[in-house]
């Protein structure tokens, strides 16, 4: 969860999208563009993360386990290695924020939150942020959906857990929101964003390697 609420990409662009809408449109019709770019990120989160759950559902009925494959060496390997990605290429190199996807697709997104008119609009651009950092999240949906069905086998209730996973990369948008709603400007987020840079990068990177390490201790990942 800390790491999906660490993740810049989405929130970037609902800082744009929000400051944009805020100079075209009413403050109203601007919060409600937003709640769809909000909805949309939900969506796809959701989404990905039931598909996931799905796929691993079958595995584990049948009856695949990871003590006797390299399966939870490699889940380790890719968490480590998303570790050390998050930390020295999650941003560019240099000043300010950009973030590792290709330059004309963040200029894409740029164009779209420049130019976003209704409520459809504001939803794809929400899953398109959401789905633009799939690597740095798929990951963490086989981990999470394993957790579950392993605890769900102890009967213990875990759909509180489920709700907060998928729920959590909102957070940042929520605080996005309120900051704009606080008196704050895109110039002061993306400010803060920036001074926040290498705190970002280490809470992201210092994440993976301890849930990589978890599982390389415990191996209590069921798939």
């Amino acid at each position: 969860m800390l790491i999906l609420a660490f993740l810049q990409l989405a929130p970037g662009v609902f800082a744009l999208t929000y400051h944009y809408a805020l100079g075209k449109y009413s403050k109203n019709k601007a919060s409600s563009l937003t709640l769809f770019f909000i909805i949309g990120v939900e969506v796809i989160s959701t989404c990905l993360f039931l598909s996931t759950f799905f796929l691993i559902s079958i595995i584990f009925f049948a009856g695949f386990k990871p003590e006797t494959s390299v399966t939870t060496w490699i889940l380790a390997g890719i968490l480590i290695a998303l570790g050390f990605l998050a930390f020295f290429h999650y941003f560019r190199p240099g000043s300010g924020t950009k973030l590792f996807i290709p330059a004309k697709y963040t200029k894409g997104l740029k164009y779209s939150a420049k130019t976003i008119k209704t409520k459809s609009d504001a939803f794809v651009l929400g899953v398109l942020s959401s789905v633009s950092e799939f690597v740095y999240t798929f990951p963490l949906f086989i981990v999470v959906s394993a957790e579950i069905m392993y605890l769900g086998l102890q009967d213990i209730p875990v759909n509180i857990f489920a709700l907060l996973f998928v729920l959590a990369p909102l957070l940042p948008l929520f605080v996005i929101h309120y900051k704009f709603q606080a008196g704050y400007s895109l110039a002061d987020i993306i400010k803060s964003r920036n001074k926040n840079k290498f705190f970002t990068r280490f809470i992201l990177g210092l994440n993976y390697l301890i849930i990589a390490i978890i599982i390389l201790c415990f191996r209590t990942i069921i798939l």
